[in-house]
């Protein structure tokens, strides 16, 4: 409410820069990491710029950086939204939508939206592979990820927790699974010296 989620973003995106500048210069392998993009900051006419010049100042690689918007948060100015996705879209950043399914973006905005991944809500995914699967969940977790598909996006389920609802959420056709099955979030030191090491 008093403005300073712009401050986190950039300081957020400051860490995650730092930390894939020093894997490429020890010669770890990198992969894209997910940084949150507020609609709240869409108005600032600096932003792009903003974006770029953090990530240029670390000499990281556009493509390295996913810049996440929530679906469930609102943004009055649609066409103004687009063209900011476009623009950092065209600078090579990855775009993606998250928590779908549970907020506001019609389906004819997600057809013009220049998204990467359509990230589905965990609340989706917490009845697949259980004794309680719902029918119903089935179908909308199913037909999420066919329509992402279609669009050409790239599927990414929330929130799984075992082994179940791993198979399920492949049998499902889903391309990408994150969750505490993998493992619950670590402090950055944590996931150096256990996955780069």
């Amino acid at each position: 409410k008093d403005g300073s989620i712009a401050q986190i973003d950039d300081i957020v995106l400051k860490k995650v820069c730092a930390a894939l500048a020093g894997w490429k210069q020890e010669g770890k392998p990198l992969y894209p990491i997910s940084v949150n993009l507020s609609r709240s900051r869409l108005d600032d006419p600096r932003l792009i710029d903003n974006l770029t010049d953090i990530v240029d100042s670390f000499g990281v690689d556009h493509c390295l950086i996913d810049f996440e918007l929530t679906e469930s948060a609102t943004y009055d100015n649609t066409e103004h939204m687009l063209s900011v996705l476009q623009e950092l879209r065209a600078r090579g950043f990855k775009i993606s939508m998250d928590d779908f399914g549970t907020g506001y973006s019609s389906l004819s905005l997600l057809t013009r939206m220049p998204i990467n991944t359509l990230k589905t809500d965990k609340s989706f995914v917490d009845t697949i592979g259980a004794k309680e699967e719902r029918r119903e969940d089935l179908i909308v977790i199913r037909s999420i990820i066919a329509l992402a598909k279609e669009l050409g996006f790239t599927c990414l389920a929330e929130g799984a927790e075992s082994k179940d609802q791993i198979d399920r959420l492949r049998d499902l056709g889903c391309e990408i699974i994150q969750g505490y099955y993998y493992s619950k979030p670590i402090p950055i030191e944590e996931y150096d010296s256990k996955y780069l090491a």
